[in-house]
């Protein structure tokens, strides 16, 4: 199995589990978290705060295209197909392991979200595919708990492996471990490693959220070619995002 093929196959979870179904003002910062104002829901176009395909090609530092127009809603646009541990296991470590997953942020109070997925698979890059996302919450005080939660969460997974049942062959189990946990004002990033039971190649993937306002961006940039070494393009996409939160779009 070629690299290509690994990752479409890890990342077919994502795609399963959609068709089965952020800094305006930081004063202060600690451990991911600071104090700011709170200000009444902001009419925001979400779609705009998400990359374009240039902002992600830059990123990923190789050519990647959007197949799909972005995702836009409410809570219900979010991935949905993995619930609890028979899907995922353990449960509570799905948040650093995979993007916007919606029982990750059904917990917050959320008004509205947005995703999209770029990639271009077969063409030898370093980086195969990304999914940005931008999650807005009521308040700059939920936003700001909510990722207070992540930091916690995303560290106390640091070290464990995510496993998911794939869809074939039978028995096979995609495998996630979370690691390089890092803080940085207001950015939360992580490393995961992918693998699977069938023997085929392991493969990075980047993962960063972001704070900014009444938002958490939430990206994961699949290094699946050259020397796979993880290069913060996801923590650099995410900076991106929170730059056009902060900017109002």
């Amino acid at each position: 199995m070629t690299r290509d093929q690994a990752v479409v196959r890890g990342r077919s979870i994502v795609g399963a589990v959609v068709g089965i179904a952020v800094l305006a003002g930081c004063t202060s910062t600690v451990d991911g978290s600071g104090a700011r104002q709170d200000q009444g829901v902001v009419l925001r176009d979400l779609a705009e705060v998400l990359p374009t395909g240039a902002e992600v090609s830059r990123a990923a530092g190789n050519p990647l295209s959007d197949s799909e127009p972005p995702t836009v809603g409410g809570i219900d646009v979010l991935p949905n197909g993995i619930r609890d541990n028979a899907a995922a296991d353990p449960i509570e470590c799905l948040g650093p392991a995979t993007p916007f997953m919606r029982v990750v942020y059904e917990v917050g109070d959320v008004r509205r979200a947005a995703w999209q997925e770029f990639s271009n698979f077969g063409g030898g890059q370093t980086v195969s595919s990304v999914d940005a996302g931008v999650v807005q919450f009521a308040s700059n005080a939920e936003a700001q708990r909510m990722f207070g939660a992540f930091v916690t969460q995303w560290k106390a997974c640091e070290g464990k492996t995510v496993r998911s049942a794939l869809p074939d062959p039978p028995g096979a189990e995609m495998r996630q471990k979370v690691t390089n946990v890092k803080v940085d004002g207001p950015t939360l990033s992580a490393t995961v490693i992918n693998s699977d039971n069938q023997g085929d190649a392991s493969f990075p993937t980047e993962r960063a959220i972001g704070l900014a306002a009444d938002c958490v961006v939430d990206v994961d940039a699949a290094v699946t070619g050259g020397q796979r070494r993880p290069a913060e393009r996801a923590v650099s996409l995410a900076r991106t995002m929170l730059d056009k939160v902060d900017h109002g779009r």
